[in-house]
């Protein structure tokens, strides 16, 4: 159920909610916005409604409009910028957890990612303490050591078992000492489930990084779970999930000083006859 509500007493039959509607599923009735019984089906659930709304006479999904955040709150050019800037890909950290609360609003930002259809089905599989990253660690350690013990890596892979030695020896190549590590995953049946998984941990890393909490992406990890899926298995992530890729994170045990400049990119313009 929708649950969309219009306050009569706020609403200026503007029909801004009607011609913004994605699904165009709002229509008047008496002034009125409302959408038929029939029609909720088609209903994307992405409150543009509530959000285009100029007198937040508009609820639906249980939100109420009066405790969005307000465009006004919102970070200016210069402030994304330098968000971006100084994100650096952190290799070092502390060893100490990242507390729930921080967790939880990285969790949160990732939920407000755009997904393919409105369809949002991502999930984060995440390792959340220190206790937990270990075993995850001697997991992968164990299964690389047990597959070259009975011969199981070819010459592209044998460089698993070169990391699995350095581990052993106290240099972790693979996880860089992270107390944490988070999956993005997503139903293969999804319309757009890779894509959709790479968005969210894009809006998790920055979101991490305005708590000053380092991330890093997990490559050699994604290089590992393609060749052991039961990786994967052992943390309750089936084949019928699509994993996108992988973070690394913590408190940073490093302070970087200032941004970078990086500006060049090829820029093509198109230009039709």
């Amino acid at each position: 159920m929708l649950n969309f509500i219009v306050s009569e007493s706020k609403c200026t039959s503007c029909r801004a909610c009607v011609a913004d509607c994605p699904a165009m599923i709002i229509e008047l009735e008496d002034r009125i916005p409302f959408i038929k019984p029939e029609n909720e089906r088609k209903c994307y659930k992405c409150q543009h409604c509530l959000a285009i709304c100029p007198t937040a006479a508009v609820s639906i999904l249980g939100v109420d409009p009066e405790t969005c955040v307000s465009p006004d709150k919102a970070a200016d050019f210069e402030q994304v910028d330098a968000l971006i800037r100084t994100r650096r890909s952190v290799r070092r950290f502390k060893n100490a957890d990242v507390d729930a609360e921080t967790l939880d609003k990285i969790a949160k930002a990732a939920a407000n990612a755009p997904t393919g259809k409105n369809d949002h089905q991502v999930q984060l599989v995440v390792v959340d303490s220190r206790e937990q990253m270990d075993k995850f660690k001697e997991m992968v350690i164990s299964i690389i050591e047990k597959a070259d013990k009975e011969g199981k890596l070819d010459e592209h892979s044998a460089i698993f078992a070169v990391m699995a030695r350095h581990f052993r020896n106290g240099k972790d190549i693979i996880f860089r000492g992270a107390p944490h590590i988070m999956f993005s995953v997503t139903p293969k049946s999804a319309p757009t489930p890779v894509a959709d998984g790479f968005i969210a941990l894009s809006y998790a890393e920055l979101a991490a990084g305005s708590l000053n909490i380092g991330t890093v992406w997990a490559g050699f990890v994604m290089w590992l779970v393609a060749a052991f899926p039961e990786i994967l298995t052992n943390i309750g992530i089936g084949d019928d999930m699509q994993v996108s890729y992988a973070l690394l994170f913590g408190e940073p045990a490093i302070k970087y000083h200032r941004g970078v400049q990086r500006d060049e990119i090829t820029v093509r313009k198109v230009k039709l006859a």
